[in-house]
């Protein structure tokens, strides 16, 4: 006598109606057919499987009910988000209209110069602070688009410290230096010049000296600190740094969301880049982004 098989079964679920329907009974139907004394034979087995489908199922309902949340979340969010702008722009516009129109009748005086700056501030304060809600919600949801490109990172930090840090009142400036030989890297302007924009933002805020990027071009990477002689963050808030909403101990007296670095990470690593601090509380901080050269760059 003889047998053989292919040592292989093959599964099978099916949902068997009990009790009229009410309830359903799950079987796994394994087969496999053997030879024996050149005679094919098929062997099956039977498994309950309905606790582990059951399980399951409720598995994939919770996850699809967490998904529809977040869903929720984040179109409520985008929606009042887009909503708080449309009347802070109408703000912004009339303040400058009154200011023009201050200025035409000679009334502009230190008083209502005063009040206007403050309130150019205050808005553009909640356009930020809109601004980086919209962005996580939009990661949180996974709808961010990265559109890489040639990118001169020297170019962006340029950029972004003619408009956003020049002139400043305090007579504060951002020192920019750069060593080696440019390279473009391939990324996201717009994500760069985001994850710049707030480095140099919070260098500018936890310190009252003027901060300091290096540009370091190496051979296969080029490497770019953001450095402050600031407050620095304390120790034991280094590990939840990049978390979203969180702030260190020892800026409670400072505006902001605790939104900023979370993001910054985020689009750091999109373009395939990395992220490092060091910091000592009192003496400052610095960031160190380090983004590796492409093999190639493919054409616009």
């Amino acid at each position: 006598m003889k047998a053989g098989g292919s040592g292989e079964f093959t599964n099978i679920e099916c949902q068997i109606p009990v009790n009229g329907k009410k309830t359903s009974l799950w079987l796994e139907i394994s087969s496999n057919t053997v030879t024996q004394d050149n005679e094919p034979y098929t062997i099956l087995l039977l498994a309950d499987i309905s606790d582990r489908k059951i399980k399951e199922l409720q598995m994939i309902q919770s996850l699809e009910k967490e998904r529809s949340l977040l869903e929720m979340k984040t179109h409520f969010i985008s929606m009042a988000s887009h909503e708080f702008k449309t009347p802070l722009t109408a703000i912004s516009s009339t303040m400058e209209l009154l200011q023009t129109k201050l200025q035409m009748d000679n009334l502009l005086d230190q008083f209502y110069t005063h009040n206007i700056s403050k309130i150019s501030s205050e808005i553009f304060k909640l356009n930020t602070m809109l601004d980086e809600i919209l962005t996580l919600s939009t990661i949180a949801s996974n709808n961010i688009e990265v559109r890489k490109q040639a990118v001169e990172i020297e170019r962006v930090i340029a950029d972004i410290k003619y408009q956003y840090f020049s002139e400043r009142k305090d007579d504060r400036v951002l020192n920019l230096k750069v060593s080696g030989t440019p390279h473009p890297i391939y990324a996201d302007r717009n994500q760069l010049s985001k994850i710049f924009t707030n480095l140099v933002g919070n260098a500018f805020k936890y310190s009252s000296s003027s901060p300091v990027v290096k540009i370091h071009y190496q051979k296969t990477r080029v490497v770019i600190k953001v450095t402050d002689n600031g407050l620095g963050i304390p120790e034991k808030d280094m590990p939840y740094l990049f978390q979203s909403f969180f702030r260190g101990s020892n800026v409670d007296s400072i505006e902001g969301t605790g939104l900023g670095l979370s993001i910054v990470k985020d689009f750091v690593e999109r373009n395939n880049g990395s992220i490092f601090v060091e910091s000592k509380e009192n003496k400052g901080t610095t960031f160190t982004i380090i983004f590796k050269y492409p093999d190639h760059i493919p054409a616009a």
